[in-house]
């Protein structure tokens, strides 16, 4: 039986060969962007209401410009804090009154967000909601309320679809064996997978440390990439590659 740890040790080892195939890029909605939909409505409401976050560069006076995009993950439109659908939604103000998090982890989350607007792929990912309000002058252009930050471990460049992976409980006496469970972003699909692999992530032995162990908590990590499968003691193997992987910021 192979242990969390041994499938995590071993980053730059593709079990099987990859066969490419993506999860469905197809646009469900998220729910929440209705704000009268609760938890209940949903099948797995712990996988809704992420967004990458890049800082807008353009010039003009604040707030109209310098503030943030906000773009809902594996998706081809978001809804904005006006009701209105488009690919990106700007606000002015990222509210943090609900994340918990002190000043030194805005400040990481605002660098991600900051280097994700100049180099390819998603860098920095929020959870949380569009309110239609602000304090700034301009109150019609909404904020976003942020209820968890999440910032990229690794400079490779994100591919593939986002998930929430983590470590199921789930254990076998042979490989292979489903133990961990990924959650499609912003959709109700869930799926248990029997092996990552980190090699497209470019990760020190240290950060897959770091993954073995994020696994293993509630929160999980985030990561993009693709699903690949392997053939094992006669049985059919899901895995999922690692193009970038995410995690949360906290103040512990």
């Amino acid at each position: 039986m192979k242990s969390l740890l041994s499938l995590t040790t071993l980053p730059f080892v593709v079990i099987g060969t990859l066969t490419g195939c993506a999860l469905s890029t197809a646009d469900p909605g998220d729910p929440f962007e209705d704000e009268s939909v609760t938890e209940d409505a949903v099948t797995n409401p712990e996988a809704y209401t992420f967004f990458e976050v890049t800082k807008d560069l353009r010039k003009c006076a604040s707030p109209g410009c310098g503030g943030w995009f906000i773009s809902r993950l594996n998706a081809g439109t978001t809804r904005c804090h006006n009701g209105q659908n488009a690919t990106s939604c700007y606000t002015p103000v990222l509210d943090w009154s609900t994340a918990g998090l002190d000043d030194a982890q805005q400040t990481v989350l605002l660098t991600a967000a900051q280097d994700g607007a100049v180099a390819d792929g998603v860098k920095a990912i929020l959870r949380g909601r569009f309110a239609r309000t602000n304090t700034t002058p301009r109150p019609e252009l909404g904020r976003f309320v942020i209820g968890e930050a999440w910032t990229a471990e690794n400079a490779a460049t994100s591919d593939g679809g986002f998930v929430r992976v983590r470590d199921n409980g789930i254990r076998c006496f042979a490989p292979p064996c489903p133990s961990f469970t990924e959650m499609w972003l912003n959709n109700d699909a869930v799926t248990n997978v029997h092996g990552m692999d980190y090699s497209a992530a470019d990760l020190s032995d240290y950060q897959v440390d770091e993954c073995a162990q994020a696994l293993q908590t509630s929160d999980g990590m985030l990561t993009a990439g693709y699903r690949y499968t392997w053939v094992e003691n006669g049985q059919v193997a899901i895995g999922r590659t690692a193009t970038a992987v995410f995690m949360r910021l906290t103040n512990e």
